[in-house]
């Protein structure tokens, strides 16, 4: 159903008292859906969030004069006049808000964990405040808590005229322990390898990253449509640099992704021979770790000015680098024996799945187009510099080529997030952005569309 997904967990390791607040915190998550559905809308590129008949330049101008125009959390709309004003997300929806903060009230008063309980509260009043800063910074500053739960206005995906306006979304899961523990010694392994800045560049530095890995029951909203396997809060840099971020695996969501995109895929656009090299369970934990790594790169790659830059060219630079530069962490952790060589060549072939996952989703969902056409450059460049191939299906003839590549491609990302113009931008996408490659596997592909 669209807006929403849930996925069976086993609950069996909560307490009674555990199960009811679990209950609940599902119920709120659920109450998050037709707030999100109401804020898309596929027809406009700038959903809801602004009136179809005004102009981009007319919305600049209007935020001139009044900021809150182009603020995160803000509808625009027309007065009376027909000038441009801005309605607050907590009023326009307030009485949709009012039952959702206090099913958090309540949750928070079944928590036997007194900084989860905190938290719920904090995040109760923000719906309804429109501060949303407290709760986030509250959040960040706490240990992992056993619940992975976040609800709120988050993501801006859905506003492809600005990048600006945040979407409803929210998901509640179960930590998983033993996968978070190995996901952090990954995490570790890479953080040692942190790089200088480019000259002239203003980049942030992460004062702190965690990570976990969630059993995840239920997706909502923007969350939802786009099916996460992992996400890296907050989005915003001021608040990362001063208190750090929280990289979030969904790892219910990544199975399911992997048996129904990422393996037949794999299945389906490599060559039969390179198969026989790869068992299922070893292509998972790649896929896995793929993950991890692009979220753990998240946090490295954050530079002040890039969004006003690049404006609506970011996403597919940010998406991808964060994707190239997690995979060339892995030479570091191969020379330390965390890596095989053969774990980190299922680690890329996992990325060229995943990549021709985004273009089939989008497809289907215009609004991951940004992923879909960071995916197009990867291969692109992968098949230009020769390190992949396509004859009978797609392979590679020197896997110390491809990491070369690799190591370039993650070179030319950086440098259009660091420094480069718009224009510069625009002509890069522009003669490595084609969906060709993709098109060409399409009568292979078709079963995969109907799903």
């Amino acid at each position: 159903m669209e807006g929403i997904k849930k996925f069976k967990i086993d609950t069996g390791e909560l307490s009674q008292r555990e199960k009811v607040l679990f209950d609940k915190l599902m119920k709120t998550a659920e109450l998050i859906r037709p707030l999100y559905l109401k804020q898309k809308n596929q027809k406009y590129p700038g959903a809801n969030f602004y009136p179809p008949d005004a102009s981009k330049e007319e919305i600049k101008k209007a935020a001139e004069r009044d900021p809150a125009i182009l603020d995160p959390y803000t509808f625009v709309e027309r007065d009376k006049s027909g000038e441009l004003i801005a309605i607050p997300f907590h009023v326009k929806f307030a009485k949709e808000l009012q039952p959702i903060s206090k099913l958090l009230e309540e949750a928070a008063e079944l928590s036997d964990d007194e900084d989860f309980s905190i938290y719920l509260k904090k995040r109760a009043q923000s719906l309804i405040n429109g501060n949303y800063k407290e709760s986030e910074i509250f959040w960040l500053e706490s240990k992992v808590f056993k619940f992975g739960f976040v609800i709120g206005p988050i993501e801006r995906y859905l506003d492809k005229l600005f990048f600006v306006k945040c979407a409803y979304q929210a998901w509640l899961g179960i930590l998983d322990e033993k996968e978070t523990a190995e996901a952090k010694q990954l995490k570790d392994a890479v953080l040692v390898g942190r790089r200088k800045i480019l000259p002239g560049s203003e980049k942030v530095d992460v004062s702190k990253l965690d990570i976990r890995i969630d059993k995840t029951a239920i997706f909502s909203g923007l969350i939802a449509d786009f099916s996460f396997t992992g996400t890296n809060l907050p989005n915003d840099v001021e608040l990362m640099e001063k208190y750090g971020s929280t990289v979030s695996i969904f790892k219910t969501s990544l199975d399911l992704n992997f048996k129904e995109d990422h393996l037949p895929i794999f299945q389906t656009v490599f060559d039969k021979n390179l198969q026989k090299s790869y068992s299922d369970e070893e292509l998972f934990k790649a896929s896995l770790r793929c993950i991890i790594l692009h979220e753990v790169a998240h946090s490295i790659i954050r530079y002040r000015d890039a969004e006003e830059r690049l404006k609506d060219l970011f996403p597919a630079l940010d998406e991808l680098f964060a994707y190239i530069l997690g995979i060339k962490g892995c030479g570091t952790l191969l020379l330390k024996g965390v890596l095989t060589q053969k774990e980190l060549e299922a680690i890329l072939i996992m990325h060229i799945c995943r990549n021709f996952t985004w273009w089939l989703d989008s497809i289907k969902n215009p609004d991951v187009f940004h992923y879909a056409k960071g995916a197009a450059i990867a291969t692109n460049y992968f098949l230009q510099e020769k390190a992949i191939k396509v004859d009978k299906g797609i392979s590679w003839p020197d896997f110390t080529r491809l990491c070369i590549c690799i190591d370039h491609l993650c070179r030319l990302l950086e440098y259009h997030l660091a420094l480069g113009s718009y224009q510069e931008a625009k002509r890069f996408i522009g003669e490595y952005g084609s969906s060709d490659i993709f098109k060409s596997f399409l009568p292979r592909l078709k079963k995969l569309l109907k799903k």
